[in-house]
């Protein structure tokens, strides 16, 4: 449990060097640069060739697959709230759809699943980012033709991703019997290095970008996405669990991964498209501060054996 002690501080570190001006929030983009394009393809590379053998993908491909399954599902409920029920305009509504659809399975679901399940854990994580990356990147590219009229290569934006690309040559060297232990000592110590960066500048960056100030303009969708994202969603793994005959640690990742608030990435695609990012940066703000509790209380109903 002292992983989230350590996010709580980290994320309160970069919010107090935010508003004492030694950080703005434009150097956020700074940040996840570093993380994006060097600490994650170090931490996945690393991981995947130490932890991953051949005979093992299959198992590890469902949890893609169910992540997969629950955010397209949290995609059609939001659909059914924001139109039916908030009558929310074209803009809006895709912006509600794209942040309930797409969980923070890798900002948030790596440190956490880190400190709660280990490497193993995190390498599992992984499998579920990948899912996370196709959905963001899928429903954006829809939504967006739908909304703005602009179209995108959706494989193109897939493989341009920095962590997909370590992932998809990791999966090639791993069918061919490659692993860490081939390559020289100083490769596995440098992605060491490099990895350590991850966390705590993915909290640093969040406690940079978040802000409550649009709260009292999207209040109710906020609470929508909440009530989605950190309920609805878990309690559809918990109940799709069974149908892929996960083993213990798999299950356990796969519905906490299933429980994280919104992605940071679906508010770049809003910049792109036009949606409404006053929306989602409401959304996020909340959804990220509830779920320091409700994640903690997700992992021991786990750990007890209750569900």
């Amino acid at each position: 449990m002292d992983i989230i002690f350590v996010i709580i501080f980290l994320i309160l570190l970069g919010w107090a060097l935010k508003n004492f001006g030694l950080l703005a929030e434009k150097d956020k983009i700074t940040l996840n640069n570093i993380v994006i394009y060097v600490g994650m393809p170090a931490l996945v590379f690393n991981s995947m060739l130490t932890n991953v053998k051949a005979d093992e993908l299959a198992s590890f491909l469902k949890l893609t697959i169910f992540i997969l399954v629950i955010s397209f599902l949290c995609a059609g409920i939001a659909w059914l709230i924001g139109k039916k029920l908030f009558k929310l305009p074209p803009k809006s509504l895709a912006a509600f759809i794209l942040v309930c659809a797409c969980g923070s399975t890798a900002f948030m679901g790596f440190p956490i699943i880190t400190g709660f399940y280990g490497a193993e854990g995190f390498t599992r994580a992984i499998f579920c980012d990948v899912a996370t990356l196709i959905v963001v990147v899928a429903l954006a590219s829809y939504l967006g033709a739908k909304v703005s009229g602009q179209k995108v290569n959706v494989f193109k934006q897939i493989l341009k991703f920095p962590p997909s690309i370590a992932w998809a040559i990791s999966l090639v060297l791993i069918l061919f019997g490659v692993n860490m232990d081939m390559f020289p000592q100083f490769i596995p110590t440098v992605l060491d290095l490099l990895a350590g960066v991850v966390v705590p500048l993915i909290m640093i960056s969040l406690g940079v970008s978040l802000s409550g100030k649009y709260l009292k303009i999207a209040m109710i969708p906020a609470i929508g996405v909440t009530l989605i994202q950190l309920i609805i969603a878990p309690a559809m793994g918990i109940l799709a669990s069974p149908l892929f005959s996960f083993a213990d640690l798999d299950k356990k990742v796969a519905v906490m991964e299933s429980s994280m608030p919104p992605a940071m990435t679906p508010m770049i695609f809003a910049e792109i498209y036009g949606f409404d990012t006053k929306l989602i940066s409401a959304a996020t703000f909340l959804s990220t501060a509830v779920s320091l509790g409700s994640i903690p209380a997700l992992h021991l109903l786990l750990e007890s054996g209750i569900i």
